[in-house]
């Protein structure tokens, strides 16, 4: 083993890391963000109804829908 064998070495792993790194990075980055577009699509899929129909049912499940209250000065 020649004493500039790892010198040569550690030089050619800094220059590929140097070259290849921000492929890598980009790389990651896309990936994260397909994961994240697949995620939101999943999570929209599942919802069943859009959240205003969710709150008029729950308003008229409680009696607030109008329907049942009696009106001011009337008993």
């Amino acid at each position: 083993m020649n004493s500039i064998e790892p010198l040569v070495l550690a030089l050619i792993g800094a220059t590929a890391v140097r070259v290849f790194a921000p492929d890598v990075v980009r790389g990651l980055r896309r990936l994260l963000g397909a994961g994240v577009r697949v995620g939101a699509a999943e999570l929209s899929a599942h919802r069943h109804q859009p959240p205003a129909q969710v709150a008029v049912q729950r308003e008229a499940a409680a009696g607030l829908d109008g329907a049942a209250e009696q009106q001011w000065g009337s008993s």
